[in-house]
């Protein structure tokens, strides 16, 4: 039983690992438009022309 505990263990730790990594990756090459509020990267005149869309207020 103590084997099967490990392997357990170990097995929970590599996938931790990795969902780690796959989350560090697809939050590195994700492009910055669609996160955070106001749509950083887009240009600053359709953000504000989209802004009752959005729900955007100042």
């Amino acid at each position: 039983m103590p084997y099967l505990w490990k392997f357990g263990m170990i097995l929970l730790v590599v996938c931790l690992v990795a969902s780690m990594v796959i989350a560090a990756v697809r939050l590195s090459t994700t492009p910055e438009e669609i996160m955070g509020a106001r749509f950083h990267g887009l240009p600053k005149t359709f953000i504000e022309e989209h802004q009752p869309e959005y729900g955007v207020t100042r």
